[in-house]
């Protein structure tokens, strides 16, 4: 894509060639499912349509589209967007699993953390108050980590919604 801003639409300023190739790029992807010819007859139409209610997205293009080479450069532009969202398309399931697998190198990380560290005041507390409220046995908290606590709390949590759901 980078190559074709240099290539495309020499005589445009900078600023016109940048609005642009945004809106074209999200034209495109609003009209994915169509072939390119139909992409550029739809926005010939909408930059026309919009030109005679007195609010054009680009006030210079309408006597553009008389140019020949300009419609050439223009599908060009169309058919490059739809190259670069089937890419896309196709890289999903690749990235989405990169996803998961940084989330959860993040979570790992995280509990390597709470597991070097001592409890807080707030998770003893939180604990001794669960034990209270279940009338469970409380074991001793001198020697876990952040991590230890943590996981025990959430499995007292965990057996008292099981037990609600059995109910």
């Amino acid at each position: 894509m980078y190559y074709l801003k240099n290539t495309l639409f020499l005589d445009l300023t900078k600023n016109q060639k940048s609005a642009l190739f945004g809106f074209i790029k999200s034209f495109v992807k609003k009209h994915s499912e169509k072939p390119a010819e139909e992409i550029l007859n739809l926005f010939i139409e909408d930059e026309q349509y919009y030109y005679q209610q007195n609010n054009p997205h680009f006030e210079w293009i309408i006597q553009e589209f008389e140019d020949e080479k300009f419609l050439n450069e223009l599908t060009k532009l169309i058919n490059e967007n739809k190259k670069q969202l089937a890419l896309k398309e196709a890289q999903k399931p690749f990235l989405e699993k990169q996803k998961a697998i940084a989330k959860e190198q993040r979570k790992k990380a995280a509990d390597f953390k709470l597991s070097k560290e001592p409890p807080t005041k707030k998770q003893l507390y939180y604990y001794d108050m669960l034990c209270k409220k279940y009338n469970i046995q409380k074991t001793e908290t001198e020697s876990l980590s952040r991590l230890d606590l943590k996981n025990m709390i959430g499995n007292i949590i965990d057996e008292h919604d099981s037990r609600i759901k059995e109910s």
